[in-house]
């Protein structure tokens, strides 16, 4: 149904025969504050690209969403993919690359800065918050 480039690892960790991601792990460039180079935007992905909307039509009756009856969450549960190593010159970010989106209106400009908290010491890294 489409095609996605990203990083793969492989393991021996999940079922054969299985691709196991982190889902929504990917956000498009300038989404929910994020820089346009953030690695978010250009390392990590999302499967939507892969997912049909609609199941294949079939003797029982017309086309089925491809989504979860009850929640109605696309079925990226039951993709087929085929992985195969990227083409050494091909860039090394995510595919499909989007247009960064603008800032929305009415909502703030989000300073980029970093913040680390430690669990169990109730402090933020850089003084108590």
């Amino acid at each position: 149904h489409g095609k996605v480039r990203c990083q793969c690892r492989l393991s021996e960790a999940v079922e054969p025969g299985t691709v196991w991601t982190w889902n929504a792990i990917g956000k498009a460039a300038g989404a929910w504050g994020l820089d346009k180079n953030a690695n978010e935007s250009q390392r990590g992905f999302l499967l939507n690209h892969l997912i049909a909307e609609e199941l294949p039509e079939h003797a029982d009756g017309d086309h089925i969403s491809n989504s979860d009856p009850i929640t109605g969450q696309a079925a990226w549960y039951d993709v087929r993919v085929r992985i195969y190593k990227a083409d050494d010159n091909e860039p090394a970010q995510t595919s499909p690359q989007f247009k960064t989106h603008k800032h929305t209106p009415g909502t703030p400009r989000r300073t980029p800065k970093w913040q680390a908290f430690f669990a169990g010491l109730g402090k933020f890294k850089g003084g108590d918050k």
